[in-house]
């Protein structure tokens, strides 16, 4: 969810643009065979809860700057005073990237207990990177599009594995 502008590269066309905004991203890990992240000083690891893990969600919510170079076809509405471009029901394709920060992780799980179900939600650092960039690209008609962004930056600090986010989804813009 976010906010985004559009500026034409060139005076007089807009088949190329540079897209630019906010956005609020989360990224969610869902950890299987009743696992959970614990945070043991600098280490986040897996453990496995002795019960039955019904549900376990790791998230990480992000506050992001994109920007893409957006290029397609449009269509001039001149008006008395003015003119602009519009890419109502058109082709898009994109490039570019993100940077932002971490804004919050937490950590929900849902489990039984002697009968009963317990559902605990954890908020700490896990250990993750503050600092967020990627690269991002995606393609599309009118309002709808396919996206993929690949996080640079690992998921984890220093001495944890390297491991990196990928997603790939619908996007729509309103």
């Amino acid at each position: 969810m976010g906010v985004v502008w559009s500026t034409r590269l060139f005076k007089d066309s807009n088949i190329a643009r540079i897209k630019y905004g906010f956005s609020f991203k989360y990224n969610s890990l869902n950890p299987i065979d009743n696992k959970y992240f614990v945070q043991d000083g600098e280490l986040t690891v897996l453990n496995e809860l002795n019960g039955n893990l019904k549900k376990s969600k790791f998230r990480m919510d992000n506050l992001v700057v994109p920007i893409h170079f957006e290029f397609g076809p449009s269509r001039k509405l001149e008006r008395e005073n003015y003119f602009r471009y519009s890419t109502h029901k058109m082709f898009k394709f994109g490039i570019g990237g993100y940077a932002g920060f971490n804004m919050s992780t937490r950590q929900k799980l849902k489990y039984a207990d002697g009968g009963s179900t317990q559902k605990n939600k954890i908020k700490k650092s896990y250990n993750t990177n503050n600092f967020i960039y990627g690269i991002s690209s995606y393609i599309g008609v009118g309002d709808f599009a396919v996206y993929c962004k690949y996080d640079l930056n690992t998921i984890f600090n220093h001495p944890n594995s390297n491991q990196n986010n990928i997603s790939l989804g619908v996007r729509i813009d309103m």
